[in-house]
């Protein structure tokens, strides 16, 4: 294991914002003394030496062994870019869409589907040719299903005849049994795949694996995060390496303004991932689709004309950074809970089975610059709306984005010890949050027993449909025990529970709504009812 230097940085390079933290060792511990953001593309070498200036003035014997300037200190970095454009080209319907799960849940954006019939020939020679577009997908059963030869065919000439008037090294994948056409493509750019799944399946799909890498490649050409790890790819890798360390259940969402990601992983490793570029702050369709800018809005509580908050949402997606001073902010964590709802929404296939999306977590990791601006007790509300699951689960946000950069270092046990070492500092705890729907109003009133760690006890009449906060400061361990007359489901269903949680800066939420949560259909129905929820955690704002 490398030896760190006493003192260095972490840098996040995403897509819309940078964010620097100094990492000091303190006392034989590494501890993290000062962080700040700033917009992408601004020189990051102020904000590093205003992160020294700032500490020094804070507490000077932090830095008093450290001579050499803070330019030259080390720097551990990750970014994250657009993700790279793709057309998923299907001999089937069946494996088009198998397909473009893969790729959509793997980091491209999927700019264009082309089917076997001959009539789609036109569109889909203008997909392949499209200068933008960095990944051809041509996909099949394998073995072939029941007439996909013929579509097959016909996709494989409708490529080759793209890839003559192309020059700029577009790569194409063949899936499944799509592979037996490769002779009739150039074979400096051919990649073969196995068939995408068409059920899912607990275990990450190798498909998923080399869909990452290549995105990895194409972004390694363009040099478009100089050499530096990727900032998505780190992310997984954190999360697995705080899985293994905490013997616990660990979920990460981090949602930037090019597209979202979600890890789940436990004690034993990856349980699964998706990065998915639909999942971005503000989708890019609401600069010319206002039923796209509509649905942000589905979750916002401002009141104003729907024709200025379309422009405020488009301008949110021009430049995320600006526009974050009075209700800026509430209208950012409106658009992070929209892009929350679609990446859960993908996350969650419609298909029975055993998959990732069937196991809950320990603990919910929060990442990434949509969440900067938003009071704690809030964000935890903004989480718990929309990943919903029975059950209780701890909250807590990488406030100064250095799972990132920590998990794109190469060594396992130098990124394991930076962990150990940063655990409670990069992780704000938000608080926790229990799932118990079923309740019903009547007669006899259901209850939750708080049992402190110190035996200090307090009890709740708990409200059907309803959202409670229960104080529970940070640091605070507790027993929750929820008792009912008629039952509650927490996963199963039984009318005693009794479950651990812990405190934080958004204290202890308890939800009694239903599962899943319906929303009214009309507008300001919807927007008084948010407003309800989210009033009493937005302290000292006037909403």
């Amino acid at each position: 294991m490398t030896a760190f230097p006493p003192v260095f940085f972490t840098v996040d390079h995403g897509t819309a914002s940078t964010a620097a933290a100094l990492i000091v060792s303190v006392g034989g511990r590494f501890r993290l003394t000062g962080s700040g953001a700033q917009p992408a593309g601004v020189p990051v070498e102020p904000l590093l030496t205003g992160l020294a200036a700032e500490v020094r003035a804070l507490d000077a014997g932090l830095l008093a062994g450290v001579t050499s300037p803070p330019l030259e200190w080390r720097r551990i970095e990750s970014a994250t870019r657009t993700p790279p454009r793709a057309v998923v080209c299907g001999a089937s319907s069946a494996s088009a869409s198998a397909a473009e799960a893969a790729v959509a849940s793997s980091g491209w954006k999927i700019v264009g589907r082309v089917g076997p019939d001959r009539g789609q020939a036109g569109i889909g020679t203008q997909h392949c040719l499209d200068p933008d577009v960095e990944l051809i997908v041509v996909a099949a059963g394998d073995p072939l299903g029941k007439g996909e030869r013929e579509g097959l065919a016909n996709l494989v000439n409708l490529v080759a005849a793209a890839l003559d008037r192309r020059d700029d090294g577009v790569d194409v994948l063949l899936l499944g049994g799509a592979a037996t056409s490769a002779a009739a493509l150039p074979g400096e750019r051919v990649v073969l795949g196995p068939a995408a799944a068409t059920e899912p399946d607990a275990a990450p799909h190798p498909l998923l694996a080399l869909l990452q890498t290549l995105a990895a490649a194409h972004r390694d050409r363009i040099g478009g995060t100089s050499g530096r790890p990727d900032g998505r790819r780190a992310l997984i890798a954190a999360t697995r390496s705080l899985a293994i360390r905490l013997d616990r259940r660990v979920e990460l969402v981090d949602i930037g303004a090019s597209a979202g990601l979600r890890v789940l992983a436990d004690s034993f490793g990856l349980r699964g991932s998706m990065v998915w570029a639909d999942a971005a702050l503000v989708p890019p369709e609401v600069i010319d689709d206002d039923r796209s800018a509509d649905q942000v809005l589905e979750w916002s509580t401002i009141h104003a004309d729907q024709a200025s908050l379309r422009d405020r949402v488009r301008n949110l997606a021009l430049a995320p950074w600006r526009g974050v001073a009075g209700d800026g902010s509430r209208l950012r964590l409106a658009a992070a809970r929209s892009a929350l709802s679609r990446l859960d929404a993908a996350w969650h296939l419609p298909d029975e089975g055993d998959r990732p999306a069937d196991y809950g977590a320990d603990l919910l990791v929060a990442s990434g610059g949509a969440f900067a601006v938003a009071p704690a007790p809030a964000v935890a509300m903004a989480l718990l709306d929309t990943l919903r699951r029975p059950g209780s689960k701890a909250l807590a946000l990488d406030h100064a984005r250095i799972l990132g950069p920590l998990g794109g270092l190469d060594d396992e046990d130098e990124r394991g010890r930076l962990l150990d070492d940063l655990y409670e500092d990069a992780l704000v705890p938000l608080g926790s949050v229990i799932v118990a729907t079923g309740l019903r109003a009547g007669r006899h009133l259901d209850a939750l027993r708080l049992t402190t760690s110190d035996g200090a006890t307090s009890q709740l009449e708990l409200v059907p449909s309803a959202v409670q906060l229960v104080d529970l400061p940070p640091g605070v361990a507790a027993t929750a025990e929820l008792t009912t007359r008629d039952g509650a489901w927490l996963g199963v269903r039984a009318r005693h529970f009794a479950v651990a949680v812990v405190g934080g800066l958004g204290g202890l939420l308890v939800d009694t709504r239903e599962f899943p949560l319906r929303l009214p259909e009309r507008p300001e129905r919807r927007r008084d009812l948010l407003d309800a929820w989210q009033r009493p955690l937005w302290a000292g704002a006037d909403l």
